[in-house]
């Protein structure tokens, strides 16, 4: 027997009582239209309007992620230097505004292949998660503890910074995914402002106490699938520890969720327990969990204030830059 659950009062899984203009409901759409779930999404995004892709698009200059720093990186390699010539170039002849940080960043994503890297600069242009800001709705998603970035904490494999989830606290008749995948891309897009973090590379850990049946939404859980594979925002996910998943989890739902999965990806989660994560985790790992997991020192509700207050910041900071 397979749990699976979906919410069929529900029209528009990711972008509830969105317009169908809205820059989000559009780079989403692009994108999972290009992973072949436009036939089962449309339903559910468009709440029974067409939609359309084209009818407006956001022209926030992609500079405002932020001066690239590269100070802490290793020299290009000739390979490197080439593909970061020919994306330059590329984005010139064709009239793109993109800086140098976010050249490096797909380049780098796609292993300085420049044809791949030009497609995904040109698919990406418009792409409103590569400029999302600590305010409104985002803030909340982070109060509620559902994913928040654990600062300073990395994984022995690649030296990848590390994200945490706890699924369990999302309420399953609310449309979270929204939410989630903003915060998602949101920290991802943080952990991606130098050449080396790009480099790096993320980690996830979900903790899984506590999360049941209801829980489980196959096409959420997917599309969150999805954006750990780089569709929304350029940034590789090196590493997924799942902890303290219910046998049913690993012997239903993941069993049925892995063969959708590239190979590559696949042999990147690994299921543990929680007296296990050493064997992952940098030393002194426990100093930078939240203490809701086994051995975690730090209060959750700490790490989120510190990371609001100081993102709000220094996004507002960029603001007043590119206003000067």
């Amino acid at each position: 027997k397979t749990y699976i659950t979906t919410n069929q009062n529900n029209n528009m899984l990711f972008t509830i009582n969105r317009s169908n203009d809205c820059p989000y409901k559009m780079s989403f759409n692009r994108l999972m239209k290009k992973y072949k779930l436009v036939d089962q999404q449309v339903k559910r995004l468009s709440n029974g309007s067409d939609t359309n892709e084209d009818s407006s698009v956001i022209t926030e200059d992609s500079s405002s992620i932020g001066e690239f720093s590269a100070t802490s990186s290793r020299l290009l390699n000739i390979g490197e230097e080439d593909c970061m010539a020919g994306l330059r170039q590329y984005i010139a002849e064709e009239g793109i505004q993109m800086s140098e940080q976010r050249l490096f960043r797909f380049a780098n994503f796609h292993h300085f292949d420049l044809e791949k890297a030009k497609d995904a600069v040109d698919e990406n242009r418009n792409n409103a998660f590569l400029d999302l800001e600590m305010h409104g709705e985002l803030r909340g998603q982070f109060v509620n503890k559902m994913l928040f970035p654990l600062p300073g904490l990395r994984i022995k494999k690649n030296n990848s910074q590390v994200i945490y989830t706890r699924p369990s606290r999302g309420n399953p008749e609310d449309d979270n995914m929204t939410n989630i995948l903003q915060s998602l891309c949101y920290v991802m897009n943080d952990f991606s402002q130098t050449e080396q973090q790009c480099r790096d590379g993320i980690a996830l850990v979900s903790n899984l106490e506590g999360f049941k049946h209801e829980h489980f939404d196959e096409l959420e859980w997917r599309q969150f699938s999805i954006a750990l594979q780089g569709t929304l925002v350029p940034t590789k996910v090196n590493s997924v520890l799942i902890v303290n998943a219910p046998s049913w989890f690993k012997q239903d739902v993941f069993k049925k969720m892995r063969s959708s999965m590239p190979a590559k990806f696949r042999r990147n989660i690994h299921f543990v327990s929680s007296d296990k994560l050493g064997d992952y985790l940098m030393e002194d790992y426990r100093a930078y969990l939240p203490h809701e997991i086994a051995h975690g020192y730090r209060s959750g509700s700490e790490i989120i204030e510190d990371y609001i207050d100081l993102k709000s910041y220094e996004d507002k900071q960029k603001k007043r830059a590119l206003i000067v």
